[in-house]
């Protein structure tokens, strides 16, 4: 899977994205846990995110998070959560991640 770009700055550094497919969502959706270089205080942010070419993504609905396995934990919870549209995400996995 190529690297995705998020169109606020924030570096991507686990993500998974899905076809939108004809429910009215944007062509692309997912998740994306990232990190926010000017952010000391909570540095990783979990969000949901959504593009129109699955390379650039808009992001909402953030969880912000002063650790990195916080964050982790995050993640994985909101696979649980979502509707199973199946997908990869960047680290190989497939089934929503």
């Amino acid at each position: 899977m190529n690297m995705i770009h998020l169109s606020n700055g924030a570096m991507p550094l686990v993500w998974h994205v899905s076809r939108g497919y004809n429910d009215g969502l944007m062509p692309y959706v997912g998740r994306v846990l990232a990190h926010l270089r000017n952010n000391e205080r909570h540095p990783y942010v979990v969000w949901s995110m959504s593009s129109d070419d699955g390379a650039v993504f808009a992001c909402e609905g953030g969880d912000y998070c002063a650790t990195i396995s916080e964050a982790e934990e995050i993640f994985a919870r909101r696979a649980q959560t979502v509707p199973r549209r199946g997908g990869v995400t960047n680290q190989g996995e497939t089934d929503n991640g």
